[in-house]
């Protein structure tokens, strides 16, 4: 990939691959291709952990990340070959021109972590694009805590619906009923 210094900033020439921005470096400056434009336009994007600024043609828009719905990996046919699939991560948006691309590779693997970073660097839920554009969540979250089912609280779940076990080694108690007791006091009186 041949890269150009443009103001003192170090971006991508589009004639490579895709560039991929580091999530943990924020704030990351790359060029990506706009989605619904015209073919082969291309747009610099700033991320910033608030803001996300797209710069092309002389517009510039900048959005609050809190309007993007998430962090999501869409699959596309390519174009020339449509045996081979293209894995696309983006900053989805409910405009398509304003979806940003982060990330393009022909394998699955490659993009699973990028995924999982973007996601977490943004604090922002992860989805899939499915076929007709809706979104799924492949792992449900409230807010920042992901829902899972919780771990067993006791190392010996086999015993967790029993008694515990420290009571598990003492025997039950008993009724023996009220004893009287009977007899004559004794005690010495002078």
């Amino acid at each position: 990939m041949r890269r150009q210094a443009l103001r003192g900033e170090v971006i991508a020439d589009m004639s490579g691959p895709a560039p991929r921005p580091d999530p943990y470096r924020l704030p990351a400056s790359f060029v990506a291709a706009i989605r619904g434009g015209a073919p082969g336009a291309t747009a610099k994007v700033v991320i910033d952990g608030e803001r996300v600024t797209m710069a092309a043609g002389g517009r510039t828009v900048t959005l609050p990340v809190r309007h993007y719905r998430g962090v999501a990996v869409r699959m596309e046919a390519r174009e020339e070959d449509a045996g081979i699939l293209t894995v696309i991560l983006e900053l989805n948006h409910a405009d398509p021109r304003l979806s940003v691309t982060l990330a393009e590779a022909e394998d699955p693997g490659d993009i699973v972590a990028d995924w999982q970073a973007w996601a977490r660097s943004l604090a922002m839920p992860m989805y899939v694009v499915e076929a007709d554009g809706s979104l799924t969540e492949p792992i449900p979250h409230a807010g920042a805590v992901t829902i899972a089912t919780p771990a067993p609280r006791r190392r010996h779940s086999f015993f967790a619906a029993r008694r515990p076990r420290f009571l598990a080694r003492r025997k039950t108690g008993w009724d023996r009923g009220v004893e009287q007791v009977s007899g004559e006091e004794i005690i010495a009186r002078s």
